[in-house]
């Protein structure tokens, strides 16, 4: 703010009151100088206002400026899951457990799938569009020796009765034996060819005196239906299905050939976002456990994720094994690397897999 009384115009007015009289001109000087103090005051004060006007909007702009940064959310961490139709991960995502757990701590759960079996789901974490995925042991070995940049964070506990080999009730096929000269359907690199190969291994029968036909899952149904081959080498739900639709039989195994079930993450993923994707196997084994504890929610909610006819449910969860996430401990590690030095002698993969080098980092 500038006065409206130039310097030059009140001199020349001080002149002026001087030669009026004695008295007029001390009240005219007297009044001059309240009125130029005056004057001063309010050039100082208009000065001061606004230097603090200027002040209080610099504070202002920088509260304003670090409340908006204060305030702004944190990015949210998102977590992709490859699934398989009718597994644990399957079941969480219609419960919506990983939604809810995960909300509050800003971490969001996409969904990739769903898959008939590991392979395709190893797939999309090899092309970095899932994050993690959980399937059979040999398609997790297989895809460790073909170069997937991922790791191993969690086992599941072995499936001991859930396995078979499958044929027509009215097939001549009787013992395993009688498989030599035969066509058996397996998954390529999975557990079905792995237990074949294991059973054919432990007969004493050379690998070549049975026919590999390679097919997953889904695909299978409807060949072995229509009988273009004898026998089918799979896992439940898939034996239930074949029993009770198709009144399959499955014929005596001289052996019982354990698996395991693998969570695998890729190893990029988890350098990123390393406590989101532990949040989400920690949720996972909570919900392993409650499933187990509540068999009849379990078995709901499957028959809804599966689609499969309640009968054909009711039949896989009577040989079913226990569900779980568990951490890698001793044992299961010497058991996949026997799997691992077993496929690889076989020619089932091309490079050996060292599966203390393939377990995921703990911290």
């Amino acid at each position: 703010m500038t006065s409206k009384f130039p310097n030059s115009h009140l001199l020349s007015t001080l002149k002026s009151l001087l030669q009026i009289g004695q008295q007029g001109s001390t009240k005219a000087l007297v009044w001059l100088l309240v009125a130029q103090s005056g004057l001063s005051l309010i050039v100082s004060g208009c000065s001061a206002t606004n230097s603090a006007n200027s002040t209080v909007k610099s504070v202002s702009d920088h509260q304003g400026s670090s409340t908006a940064q204060s305030s702004a959310p944190e990015k949210q961490t998102v977590v992709h899951i490859g699934y398989i139709k009718a597994s644990l991960s399957a079941i969480a995502k219609e419960r919506g457990t990983l939604e809810r757990e995960l909300a509050p701590k800003n971490i969001k759960v996409e969904w990739v799938g769903t898959f008939p079996s590991f392979a395709p789901v190893l797939e999309t974490i090899n092309a970095k569009s899932s994050d993690l995925g959980a399937g059979g042991d040999i398609a997790g070995l297989s895809a460790l020796s073909g170069g997937i940049n991922a790791c191993i964070i969690a086992y599941r506990p072995a499936n001991r009765n859930s396995e078979g080999i499958v044929v027509h009730a009215d097939s001549p096929i009787r013992k395993f034996d009688d498989l030599i000269g035969k066509k058996v359907i397996v998954n390529r690199g999975g557990i079905s060819e792995h237990l074949l190969l294991k059973l054919l291994e432990k007969e004493n029968i050379p690998k070549d005196k049975v026919s590999r036909v390679y097919m997953k899952p889904d695909e299978a149904l409807p060949a072995w239906a229509s009988d273009h081959v004898d026998a089918w080498a799979v896992w439940d739900p898939w034996v239930a299905s074949a029993e009770i639709k198709y009144n399959a039989r499955q014929i005596p195994l001289p052996a019982q050939v354990l698996h395991y079930s693998l969570y695998m993450v890729d190893r990029d993923a988890l350098k990123e976002k390393s406590e989101a994707i532990k949040e989400v196997i920690a949720i996972l084994a909570k919900e392993a456990e409650w499933l187990n504890k509540h068999p009849q929610e379990n078995q709901k909610v499957y028959q809804k994720v599966s689609g499969l006819p309640p009968e054909v449910v009711k039949r896989t969860f009577e040989r079913r094994p226990v569900d779980g996430v568990l951490p890698l401990e001793p044992k299961v590690i010497a058991d996949l690397q026997s799997a691992a030095d077993w496929i690889y002698k076989q020619g089932i993969v091309q490079k050996r897999v060292e599966v203390r080098d393939a377990l995921c980092p703990s911290s």
